[in-house]
């Protein structure tokens, strides 16, 4: 990971931070399946990050390989965000 974020040019401070969001979000999700009032913030917040990490993908030229990931994250996360429950 501390290579990927090198070739994003990003410092390895935020691969830490965006790590943590990531756990801190997933861990929402789980835990909404009890507090459904969580699962909106967490399934949106989740989807702002896989969008950031899509378009460091294609700022950068990865191959759909690589993105694809990111981007399957993204659409799950905007499905559970905003379909009826």
């Amino acid at each position: 990971m501390t290579e990927e974020f090198a070739t994003y040019g990003l410092p390895v401070w935020f691969m830490w931070v965006v790590g943590g969001l990531k756990v801190l979000l997933a861990l929402s999700l789980l835990v909404s399946f009890w507090r459904p009032e969580l699962m909106r913030p967490a399934a949106i917040g989740m989807a702002i990050l896989m969008l950031g990490a899509v378009g460091m993908h294609i700022k950068i030229g990865d191959a759909l390989k690589k993105t694809t990931p990111a981007l399957n994250v993204l659409i799950l996360s905007l499905l559970v965000a905003f379909l009826p429950v």
